[in-house]
């Protein structure tokens, strides 16, 4: 069997090398922060489970995003929420979630829900809420959520819309 040139072997470990590097480089950019996006998201999840609600609330819906708000924008935005009926004024409820933080995914924020309430058309939320509005009744209704936009997207296709 015949041996191969010097730069015949040289330049076959080059390509290797670079096809592997470049086949690595391609697979980060576009899928292993998933997981980190994934541990994120669990993590603003929990901490919005731990909120402490005012004691007649009941939960009566439940949402969550995760991925872009545009279309052709590649960033990631998370969003924890759900709306809760309760026999209180507005005011008490606000003030129930005045000093509520949920750890460092910062202050809690909260939505009194009134026919003609919406938040701005980039905001996930304001979708829940006109979702919500065909079913009210009687009750004071609320938002409460974790909102985090605009994340960087980077090696998460599911950020890139």
């Amino acid at each position: 069997m015949k041996k191969l040139p010097n730069i015949l072997n040289f330049t076959l470990g080059v390509f290797i090398i670079t096809s592997t590097s470049l086949f690595f480089l391609l697979f980060w950019l576009f899928y292993a922060t998933m997981p980190f996006h994934d541990l994120y998201y669990s993590r603003m999840d929990r901490a919005f489970q731990s909120i402490t609600h005012p004691h007649d609330s009941k939960k009566l819906e439940q949402y969550a995003f995760f991925g872009s708000r545009y279309t052709d924008i590649s960033e990631c935005t998370y969003a924890v929420g759900q709306i809760r009926s309760a026999p209180l004024p507005s005011e008490e409820i606000t003030q129930a979630y005045k000093n509520a933080s949920a750890g460092s995914f910062g202050s809690v924020r909260i939505e009194i829900i009134r026919k003609g309430t919406s938040l701005p058309l980039d905001n996930p939320a304001d979708a829940w809420i006109a979702e919500f509005l065909s079913k009210k009744s009687d009750d004071t209704y609320y938002l409460v959520y974790l909102y985090e936009p605009g994340k960087s997207w980077l090696g998460d296709v599911r950020c890139y819309d």
